[in-house]
């Protein structure tokens, strides 16, 4: 280590004289606190060798680097500062105004924000992490801040290398600089991996969503993680009531009951390096002389979403009645939170989609014409069709007809009872007197505003034709008449 003292003491004085022969009178004024000074040290491996670039390259207009030149970092007051102008001059003792870089302010916001990442990931954030020696750590975090400024590298995710124009600068096979391009690899692999999140879920809140699949008793959803990343994330949910686990690179999701709308999976990145909430990036600069940046922040915390829904379910209702009218009917569906009235189709369907799970009453609108029919219980379950059936049955009464006569011959009479029911449809009935001379009809449809017509027919030639007779027809009651044969007198 001898040699490396000596070599940074011949390299202090070298610097120095440099400084001395490059001193330019400043032409603009500023306050003591705006603006730094510059100064450099050599760098050194892991072993104690100097750091030496590769090659060099014209970046800009300005050549960069140089094969075998020596590699110096730089410090603003004494802070580790990093380079956003490769080839352009900077000495030892220069000044730079600070937070007045126009290559900073010239840079787009994504490019801003990769360097940044870069600076958290790198040295400044994130040194602990990476492998080789100090120096070795900075020149990584250092190409990486050029990539990104000049454009050889893609200023978001995954942030691809576009151009080796940078990278050749320091890592090839004059001067392989193998330590710092193992840091370079790690800065860039935390780099991909922060971007990336499970390959189920979106950057955005409603991007996404799912349906959990009723089993068991329970709603629930296993999604597999194509890019491995669920161990570097924890898991919560909007709704307590669903739940979260993960298992290598698969994702499950719970629920006991249904959900009511939708539930919010929330990915969060582990372990992103953080700073102290007041360290902040500061550009340095002067138009004469090269810019440069010292100081890292944190960055906006990396989020997923994934949306879930219990699955829905539909009612198939089915409807016949006797008389053959099926459409057009009214039926109330009811649930927690649901309330709708629809009518049948032609063909005496419904179909009603998009119900939550759980328990719903189905009535049929009252009819007149027809028996009243019960409420039914439907049960409906996410992702299935429950069907329910309606048969309407007209009503019916009955008639009873009491004959007697003046020669008490009263057996074998017949009654004809006819008219328009109230369902529309016709009655045209006979029934015949028994031994007694009751004559009974049994499920008769009940009439309508206007009364049936009741007659005895084929009265014996002794008798007077007695007159026909009105016979209104009412819902399980007996209509009864009575009829009287006088003989015919001469």
């Amino acid at each position: 280590m001898k040699i490396r003292k000596l070599f940074q003491r011949a390299a202090a004085f070298a610097l120095a004289a440099v400084t001395a022969l490059s001193a330019v009178p400043a032409t603009t004024a500023f306050a003591a606190g705006d603006i730094g000074t510059i100064s450099f040290t050599h760098t050194y491996d892991g072993a104690g060798n100097a750091i030496r670039y590769n090659s060099s390259a014209n970046i800009g207009g300005h050549t960069a680097g140089g094969t075998g030149e020596y590699k110096y970092r730089m410090y603003v007051d004494g802070e580790t500062a990093f380079c956003l102008q490769p080839g352009v001059p900077l000495k030892t003792g220069n000044t730079l105004a600070k937070a007045s870089s126009n290559t900073w302010n010239a840079l787009s916001a994504d490019q801003k924000k990769a360097v940044g990442l870069a600076l958290l990931y790198g040295y400044q954030g994130n040194s602990g992490n990476l492998s080789g020696s100090d120096d070795e750590k900075w020149l990584a975090t250092q190409t990486l801040v050029w990539e990104f400024v000049v454009g050889c590298r893609q200023a978001a995710s995954p942030y691809s290398q576009t151009s080796t124009t940078v990278y050749s600068l320091h890592f090839g096979s004059n001067y392989a600089n193998s330590g710092a391009r193992t840091a370079y690899d790690q800065i860039v692999s935390f780099m991909t991996r922060h971007s990336t999140i499970p390959s189920f879920m979106s950057a955005g809140k409603k991007d996404i969503t799912k349906e959990l699949a009723y089993k068991d008793g329970k709603y629930s959803l296993t999604l597999t993680d194509k890019n491995n990343s669920l161990s570097e994330y924890s898991f919560t949910s909007s709704d307590s009531s669903v739940k979260v686990s993960k298992s290598g690179n698969k994702l499950t999701i719970t629920s006991k009951k249904a959900i009511d709308g939708k539930a919010r999976i929330t990915a969060t990145r582990n372990n992103t390096p953080t700073v102290s909430s007041g360290a902040k990036m500061i550009a340095y600069g002067d138009p004469n002389l090269q810019d440069v940046i010292t100081g890292v922040e944190n960055v906006d915390t990396m989020t997923a979403y994934i949306n879930v829904e219990t699955p829905t379910g539909t009612v198939a209702l089915k409807k016949t009645s006797e008389d053959g009218v099926v459409g057009g009917i009214s039926f109330t569906i009811k649930g927690d939170g649901f309330n709708k009235t629809v009518k049948t189709d032609k063909d005496g369907n419904i179909t009603v989609e998009g119900l939550f799970p759980g328990t719903y009453t189905v009535t049929e609108q009252s009819i007149d014409r027809y028996e009243p029919q019960k409420t039914q219980t439907v049960t409906i379950i996410g992702g299935k069709t429950s069907t329910v059936t309606f048969s309407n049955t007209l009503k019916r009464g009955s008639l009873e007809v009491v004959k007697t006569s003046e020669d008490n011959l009263v057996e074998g009479v017949k009654f004809h009872l006819y008219g328009t029911s109230l369902s529309g449809l016709a009655v045209d009935e006979y029934a015949v007197t028994n031994a007694k001379g009751v004559a009974k009809l049994e499920n008769v449809l009940i009439s309508g505003s206007t009364p049936y017509t009741l007659e005895e027919v084929d009265t014996a030639i002794r008798y007077v034709v007695p007159a026909s007779q009105t016979a209104p027809i009412e819902w399980k009651k007996v209509t009864k008449r009575s009829f009287t044969n006088i003989l015919k007198k001469f």
